[in-house]
């Protein structure tokens, strides 16, 4: 029950903004008919180790997958940056922030378990950072696989993002690439952005390698009028930044059936900008002027991601008959913020402060495949996972004189506070999954998790009671959570290339403790509905063909749980959940010609999301940053030669009023529609050489991104305009 993906170089979500989309994800017997296709694609072999993605890419779900040709194509157009490059590639995604965040990108209007070689880059205690932790040109190939699962049980209620890193084996190979980027409405050298990266992989004797090595200097954006885009305070930016990498990966093959990997990543990405965001646009009506960039910002730490994932895993193909996956990792992630003015706020303390969070996980997993075959054609997969993390949240404090008398652009320290002590939550969860193949026509799934969590922390005084004379103490314990997940579905292919499927998955995880912990009032009960687990019921019909030249997809999904994750608005002063229901429709059709040259699709994502208060019957729409408005990707591709293929593609996102009776609120404004619009070309100059150019918002539109119109910080600097047009070109060279 294996899928196999249509993996045309012409066949990335790409526009015009009235066609529909790509992304045909067929059945194996659909495949083998566009091999030969592939073939002359001459796209790169995808090695997966250790990975519990087969079994969620079953003909019952929806997929889309990028290989690292189109990988290297797409970032041509989306400044590098993953999030907007799955932004433009899948149905079911939200837009992406432009920005440092993954804020509000949500995946069927939930959060996605976001997965780098099968370590999660999610945290119970939410940074919104797991698409900007790893490097870019590290990555070898992103599937996502959209909607819940009780498989990888925690953290995936939308779906999952699967991004593997470059893979070790194979011929000894090197390969450089160099890249640069300018915006074309202001020639300046701040603006420009440039990086190079090293690959070697190859095998010697029983030992597979691969090592990987960057350096990257991101430059200013600048809009489509040639103004410096402002930074964006709320959740952070890597504007003016530089970038280092490292990865390796050191594999032995024990013999034919046992494989062993050591892998190993880091990744440091530090801003050093003489720009802050002008405080007295705040003034002004939200929504009603763009945030603005002033220089003379002087801050020694500023936004800073660093990461480091350390995995080791090990598959045997044949243990007693069964297939086995195993993995340990650990990951070490540190996050800085942007300064905050939270004299304001009574619970961060009244002073102008920024914090940082300090994460460790330590994690396993276990996946046995094992076939029944007194059953026919069945196999039983089982497993299970442990997790666990610690996170805690210092921040410094700035002298609030010096800051009003530089306007906000000086940043002297005073001192360090606690916002959130150590917080320990731990995970550990089994499942076992039923597979029958009835017959060709006629297949059929079962299964069932296990999960059971923790948040543990101890006492401690909140930022709230500086300077009460009689401070109270939140007191520290431990909240259990638990819950049995089920999932079943069933395949029909009434003719052949074509299936009809309908599934029933659940998805569970934790809200994020620290949100409560760390804003915790007098008398607050660490049991409070406020930290009982998000449990999500899906339900999904969906069909896939393939006929002639065309490949196509529909799926309709209703989603629903009675509490949501906890909301925070006014920066934590008032906290909120709700009950949940989310419904929607994504479709998506392709066109290749028989002689490979001309290619054409798109995509529709449609949904709507209700939700209803606690302690209320009243329902009201979700907010902009849980359910996206309509989304229409399209493009349109035209490859002359096999070395030169040539694309242009858009993506629309319309307008839709968030708002409740009129009122503005948190995530609730009226949304205007946007459309943006790409150009790309790639030429093979030889077997060695290759030239990628990309003209990102190639018409110079002026538009705000959704999380921009949003506003995250309720005021205009979360109001960024989107970069203008922008070259960016990048040249490859293999050894």
């Amino acid at each position: 029950m294996n899928i196999k993906y249509i993996h045309h170089y012409h066949l990335i979500p790409l526009v015009s903004c009235a066609s529909l989309f790509f992304t045909a994800l067929t059945h194996a017997n659909e495949a083998q008919e566009k091999q030969s296709q592939n073939e002359v694609q001459k796209l790169a072999t995808i090695t997966s180790v250790a990975t519990r993605s087969d079994e969620l890419s079953s003909s019952a779900k929806q997929v889309t997958k990028l290989d690292e040709k189109q990988l290297e194509l797409l970032k041509n157009a989306s400044s590098g940056n993953i999030a907007t490059v799955l932004a433009k590639a899948v149905p079911g995604l939200s837009d992406s922030s432009r920005t440092i965040t993954d804020y509000g990108q949500t995946l069927r209007g939930r959060n996605a378990l976001i997965l780098v070689d099968g370590v999660p880059m999610n945290l119970t205690r939410d940074t919104s950072r797991g698409l900007s932790a790893i490097d870019p040109e590290s990555i070898q190939n992103i599937e996502v696989i959209r909607g819940s699962n009780a498989i990888y049980g925690g953290g995936a209620a939308g779906g999952i993002i699967s991004i593997t890193t470059k893979a070790a084996g194979g011929e000894p190979t090197a390969k450089t690439v160099i890249g640069l980027q300018s915006p074309l409405t202001n020639f300046r050298t701040d603006a420009l952005s440039g990086d190079i990266h090293q690959y070697f992989t190859g095998s010697h004797n029983n030992f597979d390698y691969a090592l990987d090595f960057g350096y990257q200097r991101i430059g200013s954006p600048y809009d489509a009028r040639g103004d410096r885009v402002a930074p964006e305070p709320s959740q952070g930016d890597l504007f003016d930044a530089d970038t280092y990498s490292i990865g390796g990966k050191l594999g032995y093959h024990i013999d034919d059936n046992q494989y062993l990997q050591f892998a190993a990543n880091y990744y440091n990405a530090e801003q050093d900008s003489d720009y802050a965001s002008d405080p007295s646009v705040t003034k002004l009506p939200a929504g009603s002027a763009p945030a603005k960039a002033i220089k003379g910002l002087k801050l020694k730490d500023q936004n800073k991601n660093e990461n480091q994932i350390y995995n080791l895993t090990y598959t045997n193909k044949d243990l007693l008959g069964n297939k086995v996956d195993a993995q340990i990792y650990y990951r070490d992630f540190f996050t800085r913020f942007s300064p905050f003015d939270a004299r304001g706020n009574a619970n961060r303390g009244k002073q102008v402060d920024q914090i940082y969070q300090e994460n460790n996980v330590l994690g396993s997993r276990l996946t046995v495949t094992t076939p029944l075959e007194f059953l026919g054609d069945t196999s039983l997969v089982w497993g299970g996972d442990f997790s666990r993390e610690k996170s805690e949240m210092p921040l410094d404090i700035f002298d609030p004189q010096i800051y009003d008398q530089s306007g906000g652009l000086e940043f002297v320290k005073i001192g360090t506070l606690t916002y959130l002590p150590e917080l320990t939550t731990q995970s550990m969860g089994g499942f076992v999954q039923f597979k029958h193949r009835f017959n060709d026509q006629w297949a059929a799934e079962i299964g069932t998790r296990y999960e059971d969590s923790y948040a543990e922390i101890d006492s401690f005084i909140p930022l709230s009671q500086l300077g009460n004379p009689t401070p109270y103490t939140v007191q520290g314990g431990k909240v259990k959570a638990d819950a049995w997940l089920y999932n079943a579905n069933v395949t029909f292919s009434p003719v052949d290339k074509h299936t009809i499927y309908a599934s029933f998955n659940q998805g569970f995880q934790l809200p994020d403790v620290g949100i409560v912990i760390r804003n915790a009032t007098a008398g607050f009960n660490l049991a409070s509905s406020f930290l009982e687990p998000v449990k999500v019921d899906n339900y999904e019909l969906g069909w896939k063909g393939n006929s002639s030249n065309f490949t196509s997809s529909l799926a309709v999904f209703h989603s629903t749980s009675d509490l949501g994750g906890v909301q925070s608005f006014n920066n934590g002063l008032i906290l909120a959940r709700t009950k949940e229901k989310i419904s929607g429709v994504e479709a998506t059709l392709d066109y290749l010609d028989d002689n490979n040259v001309w290619g054409s699709g798109g995509s529709v994502t449609w949904m709507k999301g209700r939700e209803t208060p606690q302690n209320t019957n009243v329902e009201q729409d979700m907010t902009g940053f849980r359910i996206p408005p309509l989304k229409l990707t399209g493009y349109i591709s035209y490859s002359p030669t096999d070395t030169w293929t040539n694309r242009i593609q858009a993506t629309y996102f319309g307008a839709k009023d968030y708002r409740l009776n009129g009122a503005n609120g948190f995530g609730r404004y009226d949304v205007k529609s946007y459309t943006t619009a790409d150009l790309l070309s790639s030429f093979a100059i030889n077997k060695k050489d290759t030239v990628t150019i990309g003209i990102e918002n190639m018409f110079n539109r002026k538009y705000y991104p959704l999380y921009s119109q949003l506003m995250r910080n309720s005021n205009n600097t979360s109001h960024l305009l989107a970069s203008g047009i922008t070259l960016k070109m990048s040249y490859s060279h293999k050894w």
